[in-house]
């Protein structure tokens, strides 16, 4: 009894092995095989300052950076525009405005609902990937702790234009307040502390 239930016990123990090496045999000659690798790139502060030194901030030939930041009303978008112009008449028709060069001190009208939307440059060096850009590898975020928003809050990232000539890659960042705009009382004076505009490379 004893010798069969050995018998029995090796030979389980041999469909075992046996079946153990199959398998391996078929998953090694499945692949490819998916790799996570570090790819070696990490977030790098392309810009970094104050809500004044933003609006002030021009760029130079072939540097990425910010480009303007606007005050658009909450009711009806005009962020995924391209023409800064054209956004800028859009804000001072609702009573709203924008900030560029010199010229920081917006002054929006009070108990209007708002979004804010901060337009960038991405150049090859910042988003630039063998062939294309890529819009996940550039972000802003930004601190108001006048408008509830808490430190480096990332704002969501709209497309503006990938250039054909494969030189920049325009983008417009905005924050809604999760859907319910931004506004002001009264007299109120409010400051933008902290943007950062980074890149993934």
């Amino acid at each position: 009894m004893e010798k069969r239930y050995e018998i029995v016990r090796n030979r389980f123990v041999r469909l075992g092995i046996i079946i153990g090496v199959m398998f391996c045999l078929i998953w090694m000659g499945a692949g490819p095989y998916p790799q996570l690798r570090d790819d070696g790139k990490s977030w790098h502060i392309i810009w970094e300052g104050s809500f004044g030194q933003a609006a002030e901030a021009e760029l130079t030939s072939g540097a990425g950076g910010i480009l303007e930041i606007f005050f658009v009303n909450h009711s009806g978008s005009a962020l995924t525009e391209n023409t800064s112009a054209t956004i800028e008449g859009w804000c001072d028709d609702n009573g709203l405005g924008y900030a560029s060069a010199d010229d920081f001190n917006v002054e929006l009208a009070h108990s209007t609902l708002f979004d804010v939307g901060i337009k960038v440059r991405g150049n090859k060096t910042q988003c630039w990937r063998s062939d294309k850009f890529y819009d996940t590898d550039l972000r802003v975020r930004w601190t108001s702790a006048d408008l509830s928003v808490g430190a480096d809050t990332a704002m969501t990232g709209v497309i503006l234009d990938n250039s054909t000539d494969n030189t920049y890659l325009w983008m417009m960042f905005y924050d809604d307040n999760s859907g319910s705009g931004f506004s002001l009382s009264k007299d109120a004076s409010v400051d933008i502390t902290s943007i950062k505009f980074e890149a993934y490379y």
